[in-house]
């Protein structure tokens, strides 16, 4: 799918809406003629903190042919999900009939739920697309989550990836959120940026990284400044550093989710 046919394309949904437009959009939410519509303004309204319009958005998910629309539904569904979205299986049933794009943005997307519960749902995908370029995608993703290449191979079978992901549900504690299988903590994050910033400035490079710069934008509603191809220097990480400053400020508990500022 090319950028141009993305909505709100980039590692993060954008600026919050001031509260008068804020308002206007839950008033007119009910009337909305398109799909399109409809979820930019669930989008707007999920940023403030109103995730009573969830319902909306896994309807909306799970009904829509428009490829544009499900991409953006799936990104936004991995964001604010909970343990207990991923466990409803009924939340997941534009998985059976869907494109190769909009299998590529929730098997690439998946890592961004943060939780082991979406690790069924990449199983079993990667048996439906089996020798496709989704497969490889998928693997990512669930070595990503897992680390069962280091522990048994690049080309473990599905069901050998299978039996490692239940060995590790033994240990995992179902109320946290996971980032490379650690409870998540945005100033863990910050570290592992810094020290990706710090090496981008001594040879030169860009920065490689996409995952960490996105969620953290997305869990504060403050867009990181730096991003996979930034190459840095002395302007950027002072960027950065202000960028980290700001985080500091803000309130977070060591594996919690959230978006916008607001716990899920």
């Amino acid at each position: 799918m090319s950028q141009e046919k993305i909505l709100l394309p980039g590692m993060w949904y954008g600026e919050k809406k001031s509260s008068t437009e804020v308002e206007f959009i839950k008033k007119n939410l009910t009337s909305i003629q398109t799909e399109e519509e409809c979820i930019l303004s669930i989008v707007e309204l999920l940023k403030v903190g109103d995730f009573s319009v969830k319902p909306l958005l896994i309807q909306l998910m799970n009904t829509t042919k428009d490829d544009r629309v499900l991409n953006l539904c799936i990104r936004i569904f991995c964001s604010v999900c909970t343990h207990e979205d991923l466990k409803d299986s009924n939340n997941f049933k534009f998985l059976s009939d869907v494109s190769d794009a909009s299998a590529h943005s929730f098997a690439s997307g998946a890592v961004e739920t943060l939780s082991y519960e979406v690790v069924p749902y990449l199983l079993a995908m990667l048996e439906d697309w089996e020798d496709t370029e989704i497969e490889q995608t998928i693997k990512n993703s669930l070595d990503f989550m897992l680390g069962y290449s280091k522990k048994i191979s690049d080309e473990a079978s599905l069901d050998e990836i299978g039996e490692f992901y239940l060995e590790e549900m033994k240990w995992i504690d179902a109320s946290v959120y996971y980032y490379e299988k650690k409870p998540v903590f945005p100033g863990d994050l910050t570290k592992r940026l810094f020290k990706n910033a710090f090496i981008s400035l001594q040879i030169g490079s860009n920065l490689k990284m996409y995952v960490v710069p996105s969620l953290l934008s997305i869990w504060s509603g403050e867009k990181c400044p730096v991003a996979y191809e930034t190459v840095m220097d002395s302007v950027e990480m002072e960027k950065l550093q202000s960028y980290a400053n700001t985080l500091s400020t803000m309130e977070w508990i060591k594996g919690k989710k959230y978006f916008y500022s607001t716990e899920i």
